[in-house]
């Protein structure tokens, strides 16, 4: 099974998924009824939606790695995402003892 789902007999293309089209944000957003897929909150004109890679890999646009969230529920993974390698240990590092 490859990273995108097919094997050997059922190849996958997987540059339809290489970027986040208005097509695959289209889906997700049907798919989750134009709500925050964490808190519920509804998308509106002045609630814009963010698109979080379940999987953590900005290369897979697949919209069942996908989720459509608001820009508050999107902050913790922002952080997390910030904070992810070896980077991301240095800089923790760092703030513990020089603060922020």
């Amino acid at each position: 099974m490859s990273f995108f789902g097919g094997d050997s007999s059922n190849s996958v293309n997987k540059r339809k998924y290489e970027h986040l089209t208005l097509s695959i944000k289209q889906t997700v957003l049907e798919r989750a009824h134009y709500r925050c897929q964490k808190c519920s909150a509804k998308f509106r004109s002045d609630i814009h939606p963010h698109f979080e890679h379940i999987n953590g890999s900005l290369k897979d646009n697949r919209p069942a790695n996908l989720r459509a969230l608001c820009q508050q529920c999107f902050k913790s993974v922002e952080e997390k995402e910030n904070r992810k390698g070896m980077f991301g240990k240095m800089r923790n590092s760092l703030e513990a003892i020089f603060g922020k």
